[in-house]
């Protein structure tokens, strides 16, 4: 009589080496959706790496635009309208001689002051400027501010922003008169103004006369002007919105009219008499 045995090692083992298979495939898939999360994953981490070094960059220029305008307010100051002293800071000349014109390398300015001025991740700073020259009562400033370079952009990626502005010729005697409300002038009054550098000063011949003095109101009621029949070397300001409207009535002047004029007047504040002898 024969025996016979069951292959239960035979059955073990082929369920063991199922239940390998199946953890296999189980984690192959896995690992294939992760693969493919981070395909897709990658490219967005890149351009959102790429866009904040672009908008780094884009904040780099506005601020050497700014630094442009303020060399530019500087030098008016400094200078004037003598042109040796803008040629000797640097400056150079427009071929119509209306304008100056300058560059500035942040490079060529750490050599120069022994600072550092850098830009990070390799960037190079640039800032250009143009400015109108001083002889116009407005003054007008373009300025423009270059970043180039860069780690994370791409070979010769640039950015540049520009700021432009305008300015009035910086004279702390501009203002000839002017009225928190109103004024009511009678008879023919004459406003002018000169430069005290240009002695001497005389208006019956038209000597040194006629350096744009500003006469208004602050009101914004334009008929708080009453000029009669005055006369203005300059320019009238009103605080009053352009409504179409003439403010001068009767009066002449060889500037222009300053729509939406504003200015702040300190509080004046009467002193107290209590206690005086008014006798005496």
């Amino acid at each position: 009589m024969k025996n016979y045995r069951p292959h239960c090692t035979s059955l073990i083992e082929n369920d063991e080496r199922g239940d390998r298979g199946s953890a296999l495939l189980i984690t192959l898939i896995f690992a294939s959706i992760i693969l493919y999360g981070l395909a897709g994953l990658i490219p967005l981490m890149l351009t959102d790496w790429k866009m904040n070094s672009r908008t780094s960059a884009q904040e780099a220029a506005f601020s050497l635009a700014e630094s442009g305008v303020d060399e530019a307010a500087w030098a008016m100051l400094e200078f004037d309208d003598n042109d040796d002293d803008w040629t000797d800071a640097g400056w150079s000349e427009s071929t119509n001689g209306a304008y100056w014109y300058r560059e500035w390398d942040l490079s060529d300015i750490s050599a120069e002051t022994g600072g550092i001025y850098t830009l990070d991740e390799d960037r190079i700073g640039v800032f250009r400027v143009i400015v109108q020259k001083v002889e116009s009562s407005t003054i007008n400033i373009v300025s423009q501010g270059i970043v180039t370079g860069g780690k994370n952009v791409a070979k010769g990626f640039t950015v540049t922003r520009y700021i432009e502005t305008q300015f009035r010729r910086p004279n702390p005697f501009g203002y000839g008169l002017i009225a928190r409300d109103g004024f009511d002038f009678n008879g023919q009054p004459t406003f002018d103004s000169y430069d005290s550098r240009l002695f001497p000063y005389d208006y019956s011949l038209g000597m040194n006369s006629g350096s744009n003095v500003i006469v208004g109101s602050a009101s914004l009621d334009v008929s708080k002007l009453d000029l009669g029949n005055a006369h203005i070397d300059g320019d009238l300001a009103t605080g009053a919105a352009d409504d179409g409207s003439d403010p001068l009535g009767g009066a002449s002047m060889s500037g222009k009219v300053i729509w939406y004029f504003n200015m702040n007047f300190p509080e004046v504040i009467v002193p107290s008499t209590a206690g005086w002898n008014t006798s005496i």
